[in-house]
């Protein structure tokens, strides 16, 4: 063979593969945009139906990390008996829907 057709044979190789090359980056981004439109669509669907007050207190809204600590010991105070007045709600209401006996510890008035 002569010197000039394996020159030929190298540009065809190096322009197949830069032809294949193309068309593997086109799939990508093609892939790329349609899980960008999938993660659009998910996002409306699981945005809260009730958006955030933006008048609510900016602190609040800041992580707990970031917070006084005095602050959020008095927030995990407050939430831990908001918790526990559910429980025992709910205990109550499920043991007189049986007609089971309340425990006295049960009855706020006592």
């Amino acid at each position: 063979m002569e010197w000039w057709t394996w020159i030929l044979l190298w540009l065809a190789l190096v322009a197949l593969s830069l032809l294949f090359l193309g068309f593997l980056a086109w799939r990508l981004f093609k892939g790329f945009t349609a899980l960008m439109d999938e993660l659009g669509r998910a996002g409306e669907l699981l945005t809260p139906s009730n958006p955030v007050n933006e008048e609510s207190d900016p602190v609040q809204q800041l992580p707990a990390a970031f917070r006084d600590p005095a602050e959020v010991r008095a927030h995990i105070a407050v939430a831990a008996r908001e918790r526990r007045w559910r429980r025992l709600e709910r205990r109550v209401r499920r043991r007189s829907l049986r007609g089971q006996p309340q425990l006295l510890r049960d009855m706020p008035h006592l």
